[in-house]
């Protein structure tokens, strides 16, 4: 898997999942500070949270001269590699994220 689609994938699954347990956002004003102790802030009528990454990935180069960045140990790593590189590093991001208040209709 690319880091692209893990990211993505993650991200739209963390999303996934608040959503599906909204009524834990809903502070009413008594758990605001337990929320900001996790990260979460109030902003125009929803979230806004961050989320950390602490990857490995491997780049792999064939000997055609192709390139691909992939998460480390996730699928496979396609192409002839016999005669190319592969280079392992470590990256670490964060993600801002965004959760909107569900209106009620």
């Amino acid at each position: 898997m690319d880091v692209k689609d893990f990211v993505t994938e993650t991200l739209r699954q963390v999303t996934e999942a608040i959503n599906e347990n909204e009524s834990s956002l809903d502070s009413g004003g008594q758990h605001v500070e337990e929320l900001k102790k996790l990260n979460m802030f109030s902003l125009h009528g929803g979230w806004v949270t961050h989320v950390d990454f602490d990857i490995a990935v491997t780049e792999s180069r064939s000997k055609e001269g192709g390139a691909k960045l992939s998460i480390a140990g996730v699928g496979g790593l396609g192409g002839d590699l016999s005669e190319g590189t592969e280079t392992a590093s470590r990256v670490k991001f964060r993600v801002p994220l965004q959760i909107k208040r569900k209106v009620s209709t």
